[in-house]
Formats: C-alpha cells, structure tokens, sequence
C-alpha cells in the first residue's frame, strides 16, 4: 500500500510541476486592481480592531495610510527552503543592521515568515522554532490511496491548519493590526484557480476585523497560499461582490507568482529607499545526471522551469526597483550547499541545517547581489559554438556586503 501512496504522489508531484511551469519569463507588475486584491468588503469597517469584541471599531483617521515605503522585503515561495529565509532574518537582526519593513509580501512558505518578519526581530525565534521542529505529519496527512481519484488532493491539509491556527493567535493580530494602523503593510498571495491570476491579500486590515471571524480569513489566507496543488486541497473563500454572492478556490500564490511586489508600493517610493528579496532556496537548481525515462525527464525539465521563473521575476523586480529609485538587494542560498532536492521533504534535521546556513549567511553580514541573476558574476547566457569546451574560471568579483 505504501508502494502505490508514492506512486501516487509521484504522479501527481509530475502534473504539479507541469502546471507550475505553465507561466515564466517575466512578468506584468502585479495588478492591484480591486478584483485582484481583498482586504475587506466594502460594507465592512477598515478600522474594526483585530483583538476587540464585534461591534468596537476605530475612527477611519486612526487607521493611518500606508506610510512611505523606504524598506520592503519580499520572501519567496519554496517549501523547507523557507528555513534558509528564517534563519536569514533571524542572522541580520544580530548584525544590529536590520531596518523595520514598511512592507512585506510573502508567497507560499514566505506567507508563514512574512508575520513574523512583519512583527521584528521579537518573533524571529518563534519563525526559528517553526522551520526546524515541525515534520511532515505536521503538516499534511496522506489520504488512502484508493480514495485519491475522487479527491481534490493527495493528502489533508487539516494538521497545517491546525499548526497555522496555534501560531496566528489573536494577541498577534492584535499586533498586526495595531503596525497597520501606523501605516505599515503586510500582503500575502495567493492563486485564485477561477480566474488563474494572483490575488494580493492585504493581511494588515484583515488582522483589524473583530475575531473570530477576522482571525479565520487571516488563517485561511495563510493556508491557501501553501496549498500546493495536487498535494493538498484548495481553500474555498465566499465572498459578498456587489451584493452577489460568489465562492472562488485558492491554492498556492506560488502557481502565480514566486514572489511579488504590488507595483503602487514601487511607485510610492519617491525616488529612495531599498527592496530586499530573500529567496527560499537557490536562484540554479543543482546539476545532476537524468535518467533517460518519463518521469525524470519531466522533473528535470519543469524544475528547469520553475527555476528560470524565479530568476526572471527577480529581474522583473529588479526593472520595477530601478524605475521606482530604490535600491535593490538580492539573497538567495549560496550554490554548493548540500541540502534536500526536494522543497516538500520536512526533515528538521535538514531543515536545522538550512536554518543555520541562513543565520551563518546573515549574520556575517548580509552579502547582499545588487542586480538580477542574469547579470551577476558568473550567470548570463553561456553560447557554444561547438561539442569542444572549457570550464570558465569561478568569478573573482565578491558582492557587496551591508546596504
């Protein structure tokens, strides 16, 4: 039985990888149009306080607009990787250099990191303990297999659920809403599988709605931008547009995107200020031989794929960053390390060592690219002329480190 269950997933993990890879080079700056981006209905308050009783509600002044963005920080999808992420947080902080976001976006796994990383450095050991205690049972359960042709996924997503439901307290949206109030913003996205298209979910006036309800959306966002498809089943949202009512499944805001930006937070920049980007993982997938068959073949091909997807909205940004005036800053896990091939496998073992590869990378200083991977040492385009080659000498060019 547990010989077919793999068979399964494996099965599934190959379509998965198909349908992610449906979309790359680079794409449009993410539309912020409100069909695209959720907050709030427009018969609710903005201002209803997360942690106060239903019915206690704040003026719309104490709310505060969204403040200028000097510091934003974008994390990236990608599964176990996401403890790299953590732990670079965690080791910036120790350099004493480590600024208070104005934004932060999270995609997938970086959906979990982004409150943390939104709330500071206090809550660095609670993403730490996160991404190096948890398994897999932690996080999703296998479904028999027998059951799996008639379900919407191969496993349950009720243990994550139950994980996000033990971190996303409501003294914490209490605390969310409270940096939203001063102009700070928190966004997370997710793919609405109805229309195919990322939609950008403004966590910081969701965390202001009175629980439980606001506390139950915050949560569902969270678990729909994790939802990896094929593997664990989507989030249904029901919504109120124009007075109709309309329901819409999400799945993992990685299908969409691996990482975004909302474009106005670029143009409010006025001319200053610095977008980092931390990438769960590594900007080239490892090179490795492949088994002339079906399934490798598809896996080596797709993962390719996801990969230059990547790559390419990290210079999307990048193009965004500089038309914007901001400074950019790119971080990703450094090529070489050892580690799991695949972002599903919740080993903590593993998962500690990314951690501590994360926080080794940042506390010694953030070293931070200053342009996309296409034009950094050693990337870019490799042309042959023949079946007779050289291996290219490592670049000697170090990024700079700090700002």
């Amino acid at each position: 039985m547990d010989r077919q269950r793999r068979g399964w997933a494996s099965l599934v993990a190959v379509g998965l990888l198909v349908g992610l890879a449906g979309c790359h080079g680079p794409r449009r700056p993410v539309p912020f149009d409100p069909p695209h981006s959720r907050s709030l209905a427009p018969a609710d308050d903005p201002c209803a306080c997360g942690g106060a009783p239903a019915g206690v509600a704040l003026s719309p002044a104490d709310a505060g607009p969204p403040r200028r963005p000097r510091h934003v920080l974008a994390l990236s999808g990608g599964g176990v990787y996401g403890a790299y992420s953590a732990g670079f947080l965690a080791g910036w902080t120790c350099t004493g250099t480590r600024p208070e976001f104005d934004v932060v976006t999270g995609i997938s796994t970086g959906a979990l990191i982004a409150p943390f990383a939104f709330l500071g450095p206090e809550y660095d050991a609670r993403a730490a303990n996160l991404y190096t205690r948890v398994q897999a049972e932690d996080i999703f359960r296998i479904r028999a297999w027998v059951a799996i042709p008639f379900k919407d996924a191969v496993a349950s997503s009720a243990p994550l659920r139950e994980l996000i439901e033990s971190q996303i307290t409501p003294d914490l949206m209490t605390r969310i809403a409270a940096e939203h109030r001063k102009g700070r913003r928190l966004y997370v996205g997710t793919t609405n599988l109805d229309t195919r298209r990322l939609v950008v979910w403004d966590l910081g006036a969701i965390a202001c709605r009175p629980c439980p309800e606001g506390c139950h959306l915050f949560r569902d966002v969270l678990l729909a931008s994790c939802a990896v498809p094929g593997m664990l089943p989507p989030v249904r949202f029901d919504l109120d547009v124009d007075g109709r009512r309309v329901t819409e499944l999400h799945a993992d805001g990685g299908v969409s995107a691996p990482l975004f930006v909302p474009s106005p937070v670029l143009a409010a920049a006025g001319g200053e200020g610095n977008l980092y980007v931390v990438i769960a993982g590594k900007l080239y997938p490892d090179a490795a031989p492949v088994r002339p068959r079906v399934l490798p073949v598809l896996s080596a091909s797709t993962a390719a794929l996801l990969y230059a997807h990547c790559r390419a909205e990290c210079a999307n940004l990048y193009g965004l960053a500089h038309a914007a005036g901001m400074r950019y800053h790119l971080t990703a896990l450094r090529q070489g390390f050892e580690t799991v091939d695949s972002s599903v496998h919740f080993d903590p073992d593993e998962m500690t060592k990314l951690f501590a590869e994360g926080l080794r990378e940042g506390s010694a200083g953030p070293a931070w690219q200053h342009s996309p991977p296409a034009l950094g040492p050693g990337d870019g385009d490799f042309i042959r002329g023949g079946v007779r080659l050289r291996t290219p000498p490592e670049p000697a060019v170090v990024p700079a480190r700090g700002g």
